[in-house]
C-alpha cells in the first residue's frame, strides 16, 4: 500500500475510534453520575419509607437520585478545577501558545478551549470540561518553560484529542466523584477506573497522527520522566491522588512504583511512541 494511502487509512481508523470513544464516554458520564447518586437516594428513600410509607419513599428516592445525578454533572467542572488548582490565563498573555492551540483546534475540529495555568515547575497538562460545556486546557508554568514548540505541539494535540473524545468531560466528573474518595483515602485506583484505564496510551497514538512531527510527543514525555515535585506542589499528597490519572504525565514522583503492564505509565507510552 502506498504511504499516502496507509496514512489516510490510519486517519480514518482514528476518526472511527474517536467516535466510538465519544459514545462510550456518554455512557460513562451517566454511570458516574448514577454511581454518585445511588447512595444518598437509597438512604433518603429508606428513611422516608420507614416513616411515611414504601411508595412515598420510592418516589422521594427517585427524586433524590435524579437531583443528585444532575447536580454532579453540573457541579463537576468547578470541583475538578478547584482540585487541579491554578487560575485562568489572561487573554493575550500567551500568544505563541494560543496560536498553536488555535491551529490544532482547526486540525482536530474542536472548539478552542479556555487556557488555565497552574504555577508549578513540574511540566504537565490536562483537559477538563468547564462551565457551560466549554473545555478547559490546563497547563503548568513548568510545561511552558521546559518544552519547545515541537514538543508542545504534541502535548497540546494529546489534550485536544481528549476534548474531541469527551474524555475531558469524564475527567471532570471522575475527579469530582471518585477523586473526592481518593482525596479522603489517598488511594487513586478508583480515579483511574472512573476515567478509563489505557486512555492515555490510546490518546498518544491518535495525537501522533494529528501533528506534523510525531516524535515531538515522545520527546515531551521523555523529558517529563525525571520530574520530582517540590513539597508544596499540587503533584504531591491528597490533591495529586484525586487528579493524578487525568494528567498527561500521571507518574510524577512515582516512576519506580509503576506496575508492570500499566499502559498509562509514562515510560510505557514513551517506548510505544519511539516506534513513530
Amino acid at each position: 500500500m502506498p504511504r499516502e494511502d496507509a496514512s489516510l487509512s490510519a486517519h480514518h481508523l482514528v476518526d472511527a475510534q474517536n467516535e466510538d470513544r465519544r459514545r462510550a464516554n456518554a455512557v460513562r458520564l451517566r454511570l458516574l453520575a448514577a454511581a454518585a447518586a445511588v447512595p444518598p437516594a437509597v438512604v433518603v428513600g429508606v428513611a422516608i419509607g420507614i416513616v411515611v410509607g414504601v411508595v412515598f419513599g420510592a418516589v422521594v428516592a427517585l427524586a433524590v437520585f435524579v437531583g443528585v445525578a444532575a447536580g454532579v454533572l453540573s457541579a463537576s467542572p468547578d470541583v475538578a478545577l478547584r482540585l487541579v488548582g491554578g487560575a485562568p490565563a489572561p487573554s493575550g498573555a500567551l500568544p505563541a501558545l494560543e496560536n498553536q492551540v488555535e491551529g490544532l483546534c482547526s486540525t482536530l475540529g474542536v472548539a478552542r478551549p479556555r487556557l488555565w495555568l497552574v504555577d508549578d515547575p513540574v511540566a504537565n497538562a490536562c483537559a477538563l470540561t468547564g462551565r457551560r460545556g466549554r473545555s478547559v486546557l490546563v497547563i503548568t508554568s513548568g510545561l511552558l518553560s521546559r518544552v519547545g514548540l515541537i514538543e508542545m505541539e504534541g502535548v497540546l494535540a494529546h489534550e485536544l484529542v481528549h476534548v474531541k473524545r469527551r474524555d475531558a468531560a469524564v475527567s471532570a466528573v471522575g475527579v469530582a466523584t471518585a477523586g473526592l474518595v481518593a482525596w479522603a483515602s489517598g488511594r487513586d485506583g478508583l480515579v483511574h477506573l472512573a476515567v478509563g484505564r489505557g486512555r492515555e496510551y490510546e490518546t498518544d497514538q491518535a495525537a501522533a497522527l494529528a501533528v506534523r512531527y510525531p516524535p515531538g510527543l515522545h520527546d515531551a514525555l521523555e523529558s517529563m520522566g525525571s520530574q520530582v515535585p517540590e513539597e508544596a506542589s499540587p503533584f504531591r499528597g491528597r490533591r495529586w491522588a484525586a487528579t493524578r490519572w487525568i494528567w498527561i504525565d500521571p507518574m510524577v514522583g512515582a516512576r519506580e512504583r509503576a506496575p508492570a503492564g500499566e499502559l498509562d505509565a509514562t515510560k510505557t507510552r514513551v517506548d510505544a511512541l519511539a516506534q513513530w
